[in-house]
């Protein structure tokens, strides 16, 4: 099942020829099409599919080693490079995984280092955020308490609302964890049910509250409140993956 990427555009533009390139050997290496150590399908191969020019496939080729997708090797060739060598934070990595079906290791892994991440950049925004922050942040849920469920609007304002967060920290570094954030919230909200509104309305809940702990300026309880959404969230998009297996997270203090 493939879901729709709503994050901002990627370093890759899809209407050149060598980004579509590009694009089209990523998949087929994160999808499992093409295996760790087999060689890359070459451009004769690709013309089915898509128009492939010679200087196209060689750019592609080399976005895909610097990403590490891709290893090229005198006499060996230019094969698909094992996953521990893909740089999986990279904005156009994790975009590619949206054209591939969900893989639950991978989603867990994401949850995790948002785990981490995100209730410290609430910390953060709580203790440093701006008129001009809550004003954003503000607007963002507004845009999801406003719309329907799961429709594109507000999956849009979801993101905003997390972006928003990150912004508000104003720690550079921690900012540069937005796009695998990003991509966690995306799979949370595209793999649920349209039709389960109090998933949705409980969700709600969450990040009213954490948005209401940033207002008071209170780092710890913002800690706490972004800590409680994340679990929440890992919960729900492991029940739509496994609805058979129960919650393997809980929540903590």
């Amino acid at each position: 099942m493939r879901v729709r990427d709503y994050s901002r555009p990627t370093t890759l533009n899809p209407d050149r020829l060598f980004g579509q390139v590009a694009q089209k050997l990523a998949v087929a290496i994160i999808t499992g099409a093409v295996k760790a150590g087999q060689l890359l399908p070459n451009e004769d191969d690709l013309r089915s599919e898509i128009s492939v020019s010679r200087t196209a496939y060689r750019e592609a080729v080399k976005v895909l080693t610097a990403k590490g997708l891709v290893e090229a090797r005198p006499k060996s060739g230019t094969r698909a490079a094992p996953r521990d060598s893909w740089n999986l934070l990279d904005p156009d990595v994790l975009s590619w995984h949206f054209e591939a079906d969900p893989n639950e290791k991978f989603i867990r892994d994401l949850f995790e280092l948002r785990r981490f991440a995100e209730p410290a950049a609430a910390r953060l925004a709580a203790l440093r955020r701006t008129p001009a922050d809550i004003a954003r942040i503000e607007a963002a849920y507004r845009g999801m308490s406003e719309n329907q469920p799961y429709a594109d609007a507000t999956i849009r304002a979801d993101l905003a609302f997390h972006e928003a967060v990150f912004t508000a920290s104003h720690n550079a570094t921690l900012m540069c964890l937005a796009s695998a954030v990003a991509a966690t919230v995306q799979w949370s909200l595209l793999l649920k049910s349209v039709d389960d509104r109090d998933v949705f309305i409980a969700s709600l809940v969450d990040h009213e509250r954490v948005l209401d702990a940033i207002i008071q300026r209170d780092g710890d309880l913002a800690s706490a409140r972004m800590t409680t959404l994340v679990i929440d969230s890992l919960n729900t998009t492991l029940a739509f993956l496994t609805p058979t297996a129960s919650a393997t997270i809980h929540k903590t203090a």
